[in-house]
């Protein structure tokens, strides 16, 4: 099932081009910037959080000219088939290949983490990094340089394996020497430390990432209260099907602690600490979204294989009588949300096409002629959404200084170009995974009307481009 799921990844990367999203365009941007001997400009409007790994993978891709954004999704999508690897195997250690095989199953109804991948997030590789040491502890507790050596190369991609990190060290305190825990805890801290050594370096404050992320999670009203966060937890770790995942997931997890006991430990872990980050991540004034409870939520899915084949690894006959029962509630409840999976998957499908067309349709515009030509002699290009600045940038090389973004304005502009799309919406949400409560990108009624003072340069069916290159008002 594993090469299965290669294979498909492989088939939907030529078949259906997708590309990266916001964050992963001025990562490579970024990445650009490295290769050619200058600092990352983080300064620009709504500007992502900058991931030091992913900057450098970037970095080393600069090479591959414009073909660069979708090897960087090819390399996601690879990281995503390491991920299933690594649950499956997780599972397979605790409770069996059978067990596994269905999990991995269940895990493939998750079409949030596949959209994650087809748009080229480092959540996906981060999940894999972590999940991997995961296994790599499983089958010899307290490894220890490996695991954390996995876990600092995840905590350049996100913040929350640093605390796994360092979680993990205390569990390594007791039955290690003082001076190797001294190594092990300096191995833990390296994350945090480089990632601060890169914000001081590009920007001059080592809190840039904390500070930065903190002021667009306000921008776009994704600050929560920790109350507001914990009652957030079931809806947010259920993902794109909370009804299955929570409630088969949820009598699952406690067949899983009554069969495993003492080696229930390990994905207990994981699941509090996911948790624990989720609760701090609103007490720092972060942004609460579900993205940020994926590791729990993952080890809700696997509960679900455990409520559809626990029965068969319980040899006690009053426990299999309950382990049935759970596997008839997990059955109604799977027969009852049938629907809702087609539907996510045609989610999944409309929103891979509607990424394919617009990337598509605003690179072929960007190579007109006409719009080269206009893009040289006029300016500045004004654009219905933030999210279509990094994708322009990365295609033509222009710099920050020639966009500007409707939101961003306070009056129709009366002069340079318009940039109209057929949707104000350039970054669809994976079911479940992204979504907000944040203002929408394009609230001026201009982001998507052609100006009567503006002239069209060139359209397709997709994107329009006017312009008015009179003198300036």
């Amino acid at each position: 099932m594993l090469v299965l799921a290669g294979v498909v990844a492989l088939a939907v990367f030529f078949l259906r081009p997708t590309y990266p999203n916001y964050d992963s365009y001025y990562t490579l941007l970024w990445g650009s910037d490295l290769a050619a001997g200058r600092l990352p400009d983080y300064d620009v409007f709504r500007t992502p959080t900058p991931h030091p790994l992913a900057t450098l993978i970037a970095a080393a891709l600069s090479p591959l000219g414009e073909s660069r954004d979708r090897v960087f999704v090819l390399i996601i999508l690879a990281s995503w088939v390491a991920l299933l690897a690594a649950l499956f195997r997780l599972t397979q250690l605790l409770l069996g290949s059978f067990v596994a095989i269905v999990a991995l199953a269940v895990l493939l109804t998750r079409t949030d983490l596949e959209f994650f991948a087809l748009r080229g997030i480092v959540d996906i590789p981060f999940l894999a990094l972590v999940f991997i040491a995961a296994v790599l502890e499983l089958r010899r507790p307290r490894r220890g340089p490996l695991v954390l050596g996995l876990l600092a190369l995840a905590g350049l991609l996100r913040p929350e394996a640093w605390v796994l990190a360092g979680a993990y060290v205390l569990w390594l305190a007791p039955r290690v020497p003082r001076r190797r825990l001294v190594a092990y805890g300096a191995l833990a801290a390296a994350a945090p430390l480089l990632w601060a050594i890169a914000d001081w370096i590009v920007t001059g404050n080592p809190l840039y990432s904390l500070t930065s992320t903190r002021e667009v999670a306000g921008q776009f009203q994704r600050q929560r209260s920790v109350f507001a966060a914990i009652a957030l937890i079931p809806d947010y770790i259920g993902a794109n099907e909370k009804i299955v995942n929570v409630g088969a997931g949820g009598l699952g997890g406690l067949l899983a602690l009554w069969l495993l006991r003492a080696r229930a430990a390990l994905p207990l872990a994981l699941m509090g600490i996911g948790i624990g980050i989720f609760l701090a991540i609103a007490a720092v004034g972060l942004s609460v979204i579900p993205r940020y409870l994926v590791v729990p939520s993952l080890i809700l899915n696997l509960c679900v294989a455990v409520a559809l084949t626990g029965w068969v690894l319980v040899r006690d006959r009053r426990a299999r009588k309950v382990a049935l029962a759970v596997l008839g509630v997990a059955l109604l409840l799977l027969a009852w949300r049938v629907p809702a999976y087609f539907k996510d998957l045609q989610h999944l499908n409309g929103q891979t096409l509607f990424v394919r067309e617009q990337h598509r349709q605003l690179k072929q515009l960007l190579h007109d002629a006409r719009v080269t030509k206009a893009l040289r002699s006029c300016g500045p290009l004004t654009v219905a959404t933030h999210s279509v600045v990094p994708v322009i940038r990365y295609e033509t090389g222009l710099p920050k200084q020639a966009f500007r973004t409707s939101i961003a304005q306070n009056r129709p502009p009366r002069r340079g170009l318009l940039l109209i799309g057929k949707t104000a919406n350039f970054e669809p949400s994976a079911a479940r995974a992204a979504v907000g409560d944040g203002l929408k990108s394009a609230l001026r009624w201009w982001s998507n009307y052609p100006l009567s003072t503006f002239h069209i340069v060139a359209a397709n069916d997709r994107w329009r481009l006017y312009q008015r290159c009179g003198p300036r008002a």
